[in-house]
């Protein structure tokens, strides 16, 4: 089962929270299992890496889109160019065009590959052939208009037939452009916990103080409520575990709310894990679904 497009939002909401509850229950206690970036030894965000997790055994495969100075989106997670895909030398993905797109080379662990890295239509026609898996892509720019992310919508609902894909963003305007083009679609805010800045940034001094003096994100029925308001329903929250255990009342809170909750975690399958378990034993509930670094089968086993 997986979340699917319907023109009927009250529809769309029930077969969403069905889904949730059913897919996966006999092999990882309900939750969905989405891969980190694709899987395997592969690049990660490459599409022999998300390749491998449709034939593998995940629910589905989270990746991250940016948008080309052409119009054209792609498949990439960092702010430059350098660490995953080789363009000669850094540079922002809005500064490059689709020629460059294709002339770039990928890089699995450091060294260079004779992969080039993947547009949106690739991922598009590889999600076609597997109806029963998710794509779950996340918008990582901060899209100046809604008109861009209304063209992403349009492509993914032209060619993922079968309708088994949403969007994710921890910006919510572009959530909200999203849902201007797909009313009825799954959508879900990424929350970016501050005392994460230094895993998430690198190592400097400005990401070194905010981790050192950050505070964890509110997340309570009154903020899932406003999301709801924002951007419109379905709509769910993914979170790191440190936000998870700041909060001990969001999943309750958003179960209440039909909000699905995602959780990863940024120090690993372990982290988040150990945070499963401990939101488990104070309120009995388990998140919809989690994004794994690992395989399903290792983590699966550690919720036993």
């Amino acid at each position: 089962m997986a979340i699917t497009h319907t023109k009927n939002k009250a529809a769309a909401l029930a077969l969403l929270l069905c889904m949730f509850s059913t897919a996966v229950q006999a092999d990882c206690l309900g939750m969905k299992v989405h891969a980190h970036r694709g899987a395997g030894n592969a690049p990660e965000n490459s599409l022999s890496a998300l390749r491998n997790t449709y034939f593998g055994t995940w629910d589905g495969v989270e990746t991250d889109l940016q948008l080309l100075g052409d119009g054209n989106w792609v498949v990439h997670h960092d702010l430059l160019t350098g660490r995953v895909v080789d363009t000669g030398s850094p540079r922002t993905v809005k500064k490059l065009n689709a020629d460059d797109w294709r002339a770039a080379s990928m890089k699995n662990r450091g060294v260079l590959t004779a992969e080039t890295p993947p547009f949106v239509s690739d991922i598009a026609d590889l999600a076609t052939a597997f109806p029963g898996k998710t794509l779950n892509a996340e918008i990582k720019d901060v899209v100046p208009s809604c008109a861009p992310i209304g063209a992403l919508v349009s492509q993914l609902r032209g060619n993922i037939k079968h309708g088994n894909w949403f969007l994710t963003s921890g910006v919510p305007n572009n959530l909200a452009c999203a849902r201007r083009a797909d009313p009825d679609g799954y959508l879900g805010l990424l929350v970016f916990d501050p005392r994460n800045a230094q895993a998430a940034a690198g190592t400097n001094k400005v990401s070194r103080f905010i981790a050192k003096n950050a505070r964890a994100p509110k997340l309570d029925k009154p903020w899932l409520q406003r999301v709801r308001q924002q951007i419109g329903m379905p709509v769910g929250v993914h979170v790191d575990a440190r936000s998870l255990d700041a909060n001990p009342t969001l999943l309750g809170d958003a179960a209440s709310l039909d909000m699905p909750v995602f959780v990863y975690a940024i120090d690993g399958d372990s982290a988040l894990a150990a945070s499963l378990l401990r939101a488990q034993q104070r309120n009995h509930r388990w998140p919809s679904g989690v994004i794994l670094d690992g395989n399903p089968e290792t983590f699966c086993a550690m919720m036993q």
